[in-house]
């Protein structure tokens, strides 16, 4: 018998929130110590909900500054 309706996403690890987030294990393992990412602990088990790792990474996003122009090479040769 279900106790509730709603399912729940699955738990990452720190290992698996490192593979979500492309970086080393290490990294977030800092991260988390630094209270950088959002995360759910369980006695000594550290666990990332899916949407805590979307949100660190909205929050980490870089708005484009460069224009179209600046992203062309000059391709003459240069003078000595």
């Amino acid at each position: 018998m279900a106790l509730s309706t709603g399912a729940r996403a699955p738990l990452y690890d720190v290992v698996g929130a490192a593979a979500y987030l492309n970086v080393p294990a290490r990294w977030v393992a800092d991260a988390v110590r630094d209270g950088k990412i959002r995360h759910e602990r369980f006695g000594k088990h550290i666990r990332f909900a899916q949407e805590h790792l979307d949100e660190f990474l909205a929050a980490c996003e870089q708005p484009v500054t460069a224009s179209a122009g600046f992203l062309q090479r000059d391709r003459r040769r240069s003078r000595l």
